[in-house]
């Protein structure tokens, strides 16, 4: 039996994008090479701007105000380019968080038409960033797109009462990022009804043995995966008992099978479970341990199904992203897919490739909505379903299918 595995390249400049750009007339300021303040001009509480001892200072007043600022610098073709900068951020009465609202993003311009209204660019790239109590910390490096010579950077502050301090900004020549082959892998036994739950932990193990006997089949035909994505909620999917068939994680069958497997063979499984936790809350929960068995961390889904938060499950409080060794991973279970700002959040805090385990879907969503995301966000996606008549594969940060199986691995 043949297993489809397809490889994708990981690396920091995503596709060139052929968009026109209407540049308003507040951007001019920039392209003098100095800093621009610039305010949104419909806002009723606009914001104000200074510059203090080489801070770039933005007063917001109000949840509805937006104001950023803007500077072009030179880049050099076939180089790379680091973008460095801390945010001390001090949100005012009744704010609890600045979420992504402060934020740094470039925009890569065409040489041959410059940064003028009509103007063509390459892309655009949000950085990633850290926090630290009050201080974000941006900090990344791109590839320098095709033959591009400029790029604007911009720090933006949006909907919320706060005042900025951006300082220590820099943009420096380094060498570009070097792409990364990682070879992934999705895992798609086929779900099979039970006659009945009456023995809900049999069921349970033979659906693992599922699990098994498609890892199994992965290694003997695939070389050294980096990483294996199963899908949403196989073990005990349709459990009416789910306070009996819940694992607890780590500590529970999927985990101990995933662990052995990634020590074995040294790689990287992302399982999706319904966990319970020592506190009596259930998750839709998807896991990820390392080459060594190491549990790397859980993200429990946030946008459940009506039948998810009826049954009693309860969300999860933020969109994570994981370090592993090839590279940094997000995740989005079902329905968190169907929403672009998820998967662009997760984009924004590093994520530098996509799991997607789900149960199934409709079929437009497979041709439209999946590779929309790959759109949204430049970054190629894993998907696993469980259904047989549908799809599981990888998706390319352009929204192309690399590769597509029904195969039931098994």
């Amino acid at each position: 039996m043949k297993t489809e595995v397809g490889k994708i390249e990981v690396k920091r400049d995503v596709r060139r994008y052929a968009v026109l750009l209407a540049v308003a007339a507040a951007c001019a300021g920039a392209c003098a090479g100095e800093w621009a303040f610039a305010n949104a001009k419909l806002s009723p509480d606009p914001a104000t701007g200074r510059e203090v001892d080489g801070r770039l200072e933005m007063s917001l007043p109000s949840k509805r105000a937006c104001a950023w600022w803007e500077k072009e610098f030179p880049v050099t073709p076939g180089k790379g380019t680091r973008f460095t900068a801390t945010a001390e951020i001090a949100l005012g009465a009744g704010e609890a968080a600045p979420y992504n609202d402060v934020m740094l993003f470039v925009t890569w311009y065409d040489p041959t038409r410059g940064n003028r209204k009509g103007a063509r660019f390459y892309q655009r790239d949000f950085m990633r960033y850290t926090d630290k109590g009050n201080v974000r910390a941006f900090d990344d490096t791109f590839a320098v797109p095709g033959d591009c010579n400029t790029v604007r950077v911009e720090f933006i502050a949006k909907w919320h009462k706060m005042d900025v301090k951006i300082r220590d900004v820099r943009v420096e020549t380094v060498d570009a990022p070097k792409p990364r082959k990682v070879r992934c892998v999705v895992g798609n036994p086929h779900e099979k009804r039970p006659k009945s739950w009456d023995n809900p932990e049999a069921v349970v193990k033979g659906r693992l043995k599922q699990i098994e006997d498609c890892l199994t089949n992965i290694f003997a035909h695939v070389e050294h995966p980096d990483i294996i994505l199963f899908s949403e909620v196989f073990a005990d999917t349709g459990s009416p008992c789910p306070e009996r068939t819940a694992e607890r994680i780590p500590g529970g069958p999927s985990f101990a099978l995933a662990a052995r497997y990634a020590v074995k063979y040294r790689c990287n499984i992302a399982m999706n479970v319904r966990e319970r936790t020592d506190a009596g809350t259930f998750h839709n929960s998807t896991f990820i341990v390392d080459r060594t068995g190491r549990h790397v961390g859980t993200y429990r889904k946030t946008t459940l199904t009506s039948g998810e938060y009826m049954a009693g499950l309860l969300p999860g409080d933020d969109f994570g992203v994981f370090d592993l060794d090839f590279g940094r991973v997000g995740c989005l279970t079902c329905w968190d897919h169907w929403f672009s700002e998820t998967a662009k959040y997760l984009r924004r805090k590093g994520a530098e490739l996509l799991l997607f385990p789900l149960a199934g879907c409709a079929p437009d969503h497979v041709e439209l909505t999946f590779p929309a995301r790959g759109i949204d966000i430049g970054i190629p996606t894993l998907v696993s379903m469980r259904q047989g008549h549908l799809p599981n594969g990888i998706i390319d940060r352009d929204g192309t299918w690399l590769v597509k199986t029904f195969e039931d691995s098994t």
